[in-house]
């Protein structure tokens, strides 16, 4: 059984004890309103504060653990796997390319997406979860943060003529803490490493 109950218990309990606190403040206003037509109670008011403050901190607890950043490298919460597959050449006129790079229409033309083909598939990944290799470097360097096997990396590299695609993909594992963030047994991220042989083998457009 998914760990991602109890992350769904948490939530309703902190949404309830939410709407306890704001009741509990209601229901104190007024009665303090109506046995001392005072608006104010020092006592009263750090109450309001104390509980007010838990239940932020509850709920804005449980946000920070669905929305932190991925950390490939946490091996206990994260289950790896990476896919290789051959590129397929494909033709624009006379040139012949591995991947082809969309650039943005506006500012900088930055590079937003790469297509590719493998298995006599089409695939498309945004730049943001992609880089390209291109030189002797088999890692670029915005993606050496991440496990790779080099090993295997460079085996693949070899059999493979310099084209091909590593797709490392990240799972949360099935645990209490990941279940508290909603995400255990859910895909964690995506990254896709192109290796081509040459750079005049990426095609812009």
């Amino acid at each position: 059984m998914s760990w991602n109950w109890l992350g769904w218990l948490m939530w309703i309990l902190g949404i309830v004890f939410l709407g306890f606190v704001i009741h509990y403040i209601r229901v104190k206003q007024l009665m303090l309103i109506a046995k001392t037509k005072k608006r104010f109670d020092g006592k009263l008011f750090i109450q309001y504060v104390v509980m007010s403050l838990a239940a932020i901190f509850w709920l804005g607890g449980l946000l920070y653990l669905h929305f932190q950043p991925v950390d490939y490298n946490a091996h206990q919460q994260i289950r790896l796997s990476t896919k290789y597959q051959p590129l397929q050449l494909h033709d624009q006129g006379n040139d012949y390319y591995y991947v082809l790079a969309k650039r943005s229409v506006a500012g900088k033309k930055t590079i937003v997406s790469y297509t590719y083909w493998t298995n006599d598939s089409k695939y498309m990944v945004s730049s943001h979860f992609s880089s390209i290799s291109d030189g002797e470097r088999l890692i670029p360097v915005e993606a050496t943060n991440l496990p790779w096997n080099k090993k295997k990396l460079q085996k693949i590299d070899s059999e493979s003529g310099h084209a091909f695609a590593a797709v490392m993909t990240g799972h949360y594992r099935n645990t209490p803490l990941n279940g508290l963030s909603l995400r255990a047994n859910h895909v964690a991220s995506s990254y896709t490493l192109l290796r081509v042989p040459q750079k005049n083998m990426v095609a812009e457009h």
